[in-house]
Parts: C-alpha cells; sequence; structure tokens
C-alpha cells in the first residue's frame, strides 16, 4: 500500500504525526486513546484529522488520565481491536507502564507513543523533559527513538523514516506480540502555522507484512491413562483445552478466564481442593500420570505447586511464546500447536473422568451451605453471563477465585488480566472492551480494584460511553491475603499491612465522580442484573459485605 506525502503545515511535528498515524492505521491500527497534553498536540490533530476522513474505521478516544487511557488502549486490543495510548513529555509516560507489562506478559499487542523533547533540549534541565528512550524496557517487544523532525516541515527522509517505523512497529506487535515503545521527538512549533497546503507528490510505501504460516498442530499419541487437563487464562486456548478434554475424556481444570468453560460434563467443580487431597496421597488411586497445560495458568497454587511440579508429572505446555508459561521449570515437552482432532491416549483408566467429578462435586456440596456472600455475589454476576452471553470482565481479587471453585459451564467471552494479576485499572479496561464489543460488558472486581482506578470511572462529556455493568464487592479490604500464608500473620499485622480495611464509603466516592450507583446485595443482585438498563450505559452496582468479611481471623 502507498500513501502520500501530508499536506504542507508549516509543523514539521505535525506532519510527521500525521504520516506515523496514517501508517499505523494503514497496518492495522484502529483506536488512539489520548491523554491531554501540548508535546503531545501534534498526535492530537492529526489523530483528529484522520479520524474525521474515516480512515479505515478510525476512532479516536480521549481519557483524563495517562494511566486509564493506557489500561483502556490494552482493553480495545485484547477485544481484537489493535489500539494505541499517546501521551505528552514528562512523568505522563510513566503512567503507561503498568499497562505495557501486563501487555507484554499477557502477550497482547499495544502501541505506546510518547511524546518527547527534541535531542538537543534533553539533559540541559528543559521543562518537561526526562529520559524516555527504552523507559519500558525489557517489556517493549520493540522500541524506537524517532528523532525530531525539522521545525516548519519535514523532508522526505523523515517522512519515510516515521512510514517505515510504524510498519516494522505493528509487525512486531501483531506477530510477536507485545507492546511495542515509539518515542516521538517533536520540534516547535507543535502546530500549524498556516492552512494547510499541497505537499510534494511523493508517495510512501507501507510495508506489508503477511501473518506467520499456521503451525502444524503436533498430534499427542503417547499420553499416560491418568491424564489432566489444565486450561490456564486464554482466549483460543481455552477452546481447544476444552475440545481436547470433551474428545478424550479427561479431566479438566479450567480457571475462570480460560474460556475453557463450555462443557460441563469434563469440569471438575472445586479442583483445587479435590487436586490438593489428591496429590497429598502419592499412592491415591486419582493421582494424575501427566498433564496438558493451555494457556497461563495462574490461580491455583495445588495446581501449579503439586500438580504441574511434581518431579514424577509428565507435562505438556501448548505455547508459541519464548517465554512459555512454566513457572517449576518441569514440562516435559513445549508444543506450538496441539492437534486436538489426532492426539489420543495409551489407553485410558476406566471410570477417571467421573471419579474426579464425583470428589469435586462432593466437596463443592459440602462447603455450599458456608460460602462467604462474596462467593455469592460473583456466582451471580458469572450466571448472568452464562444466560445471556455478555462478555465478563474478571479483577485480581479473590473473586476470582470463589469463581475458580465453584463456577459451572459458561459460553460467554471472560476476560481478565493474569498476565501480571495486577489489579490496576480493571474499569479502564473493562471500558475500552466495551467499546470495541459494541454490546453491553459485565465487569466483577473488589472495592480496593475499584480505588486502585477511580479515575477509570471518569469519561468525558464528548466521548462515546461504554455499554458497561460494573459489580463492585465491597468487603473492606482484601480478602485474598487472608486465604494466602499471610492468614497465619498476627491479627494486626494481617490488617494493617495485607487485607488493608479502608475505611471509605466507595459508594458515595463514586457518586461524587457522578457515577450512578445502585446498592444491593447478593440475593437480589441477579434480578438487578437482567433488568432493564433504561437508557443508561454505565451502571454500577454496589455490594456492601461488612468489615467481618474483610480477611480478619477471628
Amino acid at each position: 500500500m502507498r500513501i502520500s506525502a501530508p499536506p504542507r503545515t508549516g509543523s514539521g511535528a505535525l506532519e510527521a504525526a500525521y504520516v506515523l498515524l496514517e501508517s499505523l492505521i494503514a497496518c492495522g491500527l484502529r483506536h488512539l486513546v489520548l491523554a491531554p497534553g501540548s508535546r503531545s498536540a501534534p498526535l492530537a490533530y492529526a489523530a483528529s484529522a484522520l479520524a474525521e476522513r474515516g480512515a479505515e474505521g478510525f476512532e479516536v478516544h480521549v481519557r483524563h488520565d495517562e494511566r486509564a487511557a493506557a489500561f483502556t488502549a490494552l482493553g480495545l486490543s485484547r477485544a481484537g481491536e489493535l489500539a494505541a495510548v499517546g501521551t505528552t513529555s514528562g512523568t505522563a509516560t510513566a503512567h503507561l507502564l503498568a499497562a505495557a507489562m501486563e501487555a507484554h506478559h499477557s502477550g497482547i499487542p499495544l502501541v505506546l507513543l510518547t511524546a518527547d523533547r527534541p535531542a538537543e533540549l534533553r539533559g540541559t534541565g528543559a521543562n518537561q523533559t526526562t529520559y524516555q528512550a527504552g523507559l519500558y524496557a525489557p517489556f517493549a517487544v520493540m522500541s524506537a527513538d524517532l528523532p525530531a523532525p525539522g521545525a516548519h516541515d519535514a523532508t522526505e527522509n523523515e517522512l519515510r523514516l516515521m512510514v517505515d517505523t510504524a510498519a516494522r512497529a505493528a509487525h512486531a506487535a501483531l506477530n510477536a506480540p507485545g507492546p511495542v515503545h515509539l518515542n516521538l521527538g517533536f520540534r516547535d512549533p507543535l502546530a500549524a502555522t498556516h492552512a494547510p497546503e499541497r505537499g510534494s507528490d511523493a508517495t510512501f510505501r507501507v510495508p506489508a507484512h503477511a501473518a506467520p504460516a499456521p503451525h502444524v498442530g503436533t498430534a499427542l499419541t503417547t499420553l499416560p491413562a491418568r491424564t489432566m487437563v489444565v486450561a490456564g487464562d486464554g482466549d483460543e486456548s481455552g477452546h481447544r483445552a476444552a475440545a481436547l478434554a470433551a474428545r478424550l475424556r479427561l479431566p479438566l481444570f479450567a480457571e475462570p478466564s480460560s474460556n475453557a468453560r463450555e462443557l460441563a460434563d469434563t469440569l471438575v467443580p472445586c479442583y483445587p481442593d479435590a487436586l490438593a487431597r489428591v496429590m497429598a496421597d502419592r499412592g491415591h488411586p486419582l493421582r494424575p500420570e501427566a498433564a496438558i497445560v493451555f494457556g497461563h495458568p495462574t490461580l491455583s497454587r495445588p495446581v501449579l505447586r503439586q500438580l504441574l511440579g511434581a518431579r514424577d508429572m509428565e507435562v505438556t505446555v501448548e505455547s508459541g511464546r519464548l517465554e512459555w508459561p512454566d513457572a517449576s521449570r518441569n514440562a516435559a515437552r513445549i508444543v506450538p500447536l496441539i492437534d486436538v482432532e489426532h492426539s489420543s491416549l495409551v489407553a485410558q483408566q476406566q471410570g477417571f473422568l467421573e471419579a474426579w467429578r464425583r470428589l469435586g462435586s462432593a466437596l463443592a456440596k459440602h462447603s455450599s451451605g458456608n460460602r462467604a456472600p462474596q462467593a455469592e455475589a460473583a456466582l451471580a454476576v458469572w450466571e448472568a453471563c452464562a444466560s445471556d452471553h455478555a462478555p465478563l470482565v474478571l479483577g485480581a481479587s479473590a473473586l476470582i477465585r470463589d469463581l475458580e471453585r465453584y463456577a459451572g459451564a459458561c459460553h460467554a467471552r471472560v476476560h481478565a488480566n493474569r498476565g501480571l494479576a495486577g489489579i490496576d485499572g480493571t474499569v479502564s479496561m473493562a471500558s475500552g472492551i466495551a467499546l470495541a464489543a459494541r454490546t453491553r460488558t459485565r465487569v466483577l472486581l473488589g472495592d480496593v480494584s475499584a480505588i486502585h482506578d477511580l479515575t477509570g470511572f471518569v469519561i468525558g462529556p464528548t466521548e462515546r460511553e461504554p455499554e458497561l455493568d460494573i459489580v463492585i464487592v465491597d468487603d473492606n479490604g482484601g480478602r485474598i491475603f487472608s486465604g494466602l500464608e499471610h492468614r497465619e500473620a498476627p491479627r494486626t499485622i494481617l490488617e494493617r499491612f495485607f487485607t488493608t480495611p479502608h475505611g471509605v464509603d466507595l459508594a458515595a466516592a463514586l457518586e461524587g465522580l457522578g457515577v450512578q450507583v445502585e446498592r444491593c446485595v447478593p440475593s437480589d443482585l441477579a434480578v438487578r442484573l437482567s433488568s432493564a438498563s433504561h437508557g443508561a450505559r454505565r451502571r454500577v452496582f454496589f455490594v456492601e459485605i461488612g468489615s467481618d468479611f474483610s480477611g480478619r481471623r477471628a
């Protein structure tokens, strides 16, 4: 594909920004999320002009806070529409780091555009000037520090550099995949100094990159009789995990964000508890001999340590990435793609799947009478999505572990930032997913995650608002720590440094931000979620649990 030289505007920075964005759009960019700033003004002017021109379905979004902007872009990219985030120079650039880290560890394409002062102003004490080049190493799959073009016009070579770098960046982001960082030197003037004039007749070829050749699936034909399927966080890999478990009748341990909970008859309920019981007895008749791993397992310590870390376990990992998930360094083989249709068992232990499901069901039934109200709220959200197939975003909290134990089958698309399991930007990412999905999306998170992303609730009146149901389960602190080894800490230590009760009237804080809040209890959450929105694009359902459930020991 070829693009034409930009109009002459009397600003080399604006001309370069225009060509850069047009090239990125030609390579698949669909969204740019901008935070306000002066040094990044060329990006704003160029993006506005391209969006008005209707360039390839390109859309611009604005967020007040750079971190919220970055996680919104991450959500858009995670949902399948390549997005970039753009910031001004200085401390603004630091707020992209968390999203860049998540994109790296989750393998999500993301373009980071940071405006910078020209080279002659760096290291001189010039206002809002710091060391931005390479800021996101080692998380970026590609980094480039682009020199500032001429003040009043960009030369053909400078524009060609923009085109070529944009194509390389898009290729790296989509095919690595992961975040790419383009640090953009912009020299004053940052806006047009005269009406646009016709530029040169030069055209620039945007290099086309063929998609990687599809992997030839590897058929596993020597699997032991007692084999398990483990589905960690993932998208398409979860569907293959479910299909393999169903075809070979293997027990399936599926994390809530694996997208493998499609077929109820292979899911093992309450599998973390069941596995812990089985693996404690080396002679247990249900002890597995092998495990096949899809996606990125992160949630269950019995799975990660007792199953995948067992030295007598034959572990096969499906991964096409250099950083394949094998935290215990115990994998026997790494397979880029498993041929589900032609894989087979050496022999099958009679009733192995059924026995695992009976054990898990018994443990789930035993605990059903004393499930925490937080778990009941989480299940209400899960079952609503299972019923109407609304996309679901899960925050990193104890709630996702409640679902791991008790949630059943679900065909809804489930998303979670499990690459690093951070609580950053959950609402902002969900907003990005909802914007891309263009349908009502739900997000389930705890109070601490909501506090971490209060700016994610702020969307300006000129912006397209996502259709989003936000369910906040407020138990006044980080309940997750009461389920880790820290539960043995003295009560004062546990509360002050781990569960950290905050005492914030979070619902009032959200109302102060202009967000409508519906207070409810777990038992009526299902009815609220299924009710008509009556034109409200964003709804917040606030489930307040007493502080007795914040993780404190009695």
